[in-house]
Parts: structure tokens; C-alpha cells; sequence
């Protein structure tokens, strides 16, 4: 299987982070290389990610030293990687534990359909009471408008210049679908293979980040998977 290019954004939030980084490293058997984009934190986040790759444990450590924000990363990703597709992740998404693993069985379903541009895990608090956004299923895929920062498989055609929005554009990855769908690719999740928000303070901007948990408690802990009244 060829490596894949792993892509975490971060800013602040290193307890995030560290946590987002260890589910990676225990639950991803498939070959992969694993970069870090840092925006300009101040807390801590630039000495732990230097010492990662002093241990080898990232591929690569890109810190910038101005906040630049999520069009900036998105631009850059091309730069960093070489697989297609890339995946990106925000630095507060836990992976699931599954054999195959989510690695694969994402790149499974970019192949099958090749007109899906972008393709992240189910993260059931986006999805639960968004409905209206549900477009067509296919097999193991729901294709919908947007699919946030929730391990997204990204082909390198949907993270082309003229489809990526511009700097200071709110809800960047939003953007960014809409333009892939205008381009003529498709936008959706891995219908079964669930991924969870960490409940936590953002650091940033002190606002309560926790997605309103309980809507799918309880999630098994090992699989993160959600009780069947929540499945789609």
C-alpha cells in the first residue's frame, strides 16, 4: 500500500493536540507520513512538536510565526505532501479503532468513487439534525455540502489554487466544498466509520467547543461509534 500524507492543524490547544496525535499513532496501521501545521501558538505547542521530530514520531513540523489561518494550511498542504489523496484533520478529532483500519477504508471508498473530491469519517454531531444537507448514498458514502476539518481525504485537484478560498474567509473548509462542488467534484463522509469530537475549552477563544456531546452519548469508547437511533 502506497504511504499517505497525514496533514494535523493545530493553534493553542496542545492538550488537544497530544491527544488527537496519540489516537493517530495507535489506531493507523496503514503506512502513512504524518505532518504538523502549527499557527503561531504560544503555549507550548513548538517545543513538544520539535521533540516529536527529534523522536521521529512526525515527518514533518511547519510552525508558522504569524496567525495565518485555515486558507493559508490548505495552501500549504500541497507544498508539505506528495500522496493523492492527502488527508487533513483539525487537532481536536479522535480516530477509530477498526480493522481495517480508517486509513484504509477511506482510500478504499476515493477509489471506488472517483468523482468524490473530498471525503471525511462521520462525525455524528455535524451530521445528526442536518439532514437537509443529505444529498445521495451510495454505498458506504453519504454525500452531502460540507464536511469540516473530521479526517478529510482531500484528492490534490479539490486543493488546486483557484478552488481554495481566500485568506480571511469565514468557515474556510465550508468554502472550499462549495467550490469543489462547483468545479464538478462530489462531497460526502464514510457513512459507517465514525470519528468524535474531544469535549473541551477552546484555549483560543474560551468558548465551549464540546459540540453538545450528549446528543450521542453514550459512544463506545474503543470504536467511537454512536447507538443505532443515531445512525443515518
Amino acid at each position: 500500500m502506497p504511504m499517505t500524507d497525514l496533514v494535523v492543524t493545530t493553534c493553542e490547544r496542545l492538550p488537544l493536540l497530544t491527544r488527537t496525535l496519540e489516537y493517530i499513532w495507535e489506531r493507523t496501521v496503514s503506512p502513512y507520513r504524518l505532518h504538523v501545521i502549527d499557527d503561531a501558538s504560544t503555549t507550548g505547542n513548538a517545543q513538544y512538536l520539535r521533540e516529536l521530530l527529534v523522536a521521529g514520531k512526525v515527518d514533518s513540523v511547519h510552525l508558522h510565526t504569524e496567525r495565518m489561518g485555515v486558507p493559508s494550511h490548505l495552501r500549504a498542504m500541497l507544498r508539505i505532501t506528495m500522496s493523492d489523496p492527502i488527508v487533513f484533520v483539525d487537532d481536536d478529532i479522535l480516530c477509530p479503532k477498526l480493522e481495517p483500519d480508517w486509513l484504509a477504508q477511506g482510500l478504499e471508498a476515493m477509489e471506488r468513487y472517483p468523482d468524490v473530491w473530498l471525503l471525511a469519517l462521520n462525525l455524528p454531531q455535524a451530521n445528526i439534525g442536518d439532514r437537509r444537507h443529505w444529498r445521495e448514498r451510495r454505498e458506504g458514502v453519504t454525500l452531502c455540502v460540507n464536511v469540516g476539518g473530521t479526517f478529510v481525504f482531500a484528492r490534490r485537484a479539490a486543493l488546486e489554487p483557484a478552488l481554495l478560498p481566500a485568506d480571511g474567509t469565514g468557515s474556510a473548509i465550508r468554502w472550499l466544498c462549495l467550490n469543489v462542488g462547483a468545479a464538478g467534484g462530489k462531497v460526502g463522509y464514510l457513512t459507517d466509520v465514525y470519528c468524535q469530537h474531544i469535549g473541551a475549552i477552546s484555549a483560543r477563544n474560551g468558548k465551549d467547543m464540546s459540540r453538545e456531546l450528549a446528543k450521542v452519548s453514550p459512544i463506545n469508547p474503543d470504536m467511537l461509534e454512536p447507538p443505532d437511533e443515531y445512525k443515518g
